[in-house]
């Protein structure tokens, strides 16, 4: 009786905390609306245009038409994305928006933060740097546990590669 019990007890238990996963690799995205889409498109068409080394389409919605290094990579955007191995998600602080895509580029982990910011009524590009949390209100580790847990008001995921867990 008292074996059942605890067989009885491991399933339920079992089937509790697999309910509560939502992420097919077991961690829960925050995937509710957004704070601001014309940002995020933004953001989104500019990485795209980074791989795709077009720099004209990154240079057009910079803040004060400054020019920033793109930098390169061996990998191009739909080969990261087919390689299921990436995060891209965003982090929303006041009038700020800081973009962050971790991939693996030819098997080389590598991290990129597009900051975005609002002049004049419309969202311009800030920065173009490596991933850091330079200006924003959170420690690196803070902002790892939340993109890599996918939680918290301030942070979204907007895509998760099925083999991501944390570079």
């Amino acid at each position: 009786m008292k074996k059942s019990f605890q067989i009885l007890l491991l399933v339920c238990l079992f089937l509790a905390l697999s309910a509560c996963s939502t992420a097919p690799n077991g961690l829960n995205d925050n995937k509710s609306s957004s704070p601001d889409e014309a940002a995020d498109k933004l953001a989104t068409q500019t990485i795209e245009a980074i791989f795709a080394k077009d720099a004209t389409s990154v240079q057009k919605n910079t803040v004060g038409n400054a020019l920033f290094d793109l930098p390169t990579y061996n990998s191009t955007y739909k080969e990261i994305i087919e390689g299921k191995d990436y995060l891209y998600g965003a982090y929303y602080q006041k009038d700020k928006i800081y973009y962050l895509f971790t991939f693996m580029d030819k098997e080389k982990p590598e991290k990129l933060e597009l900051t975005l910011q609002k002049v004049d009524g419309a969202w311009q590009l800030l920065a173009l740097t490596p991933w850091n949390t330079k200006g924003t209100d959170l420690t690196e580790k803070e902002i790892y546990n939340k993109i890599g847990k996918g939680t918290g008001e301030d942070i979204r995921i907007f895509e998760r590669g099925a083999n991501f867990m944390r570079i």
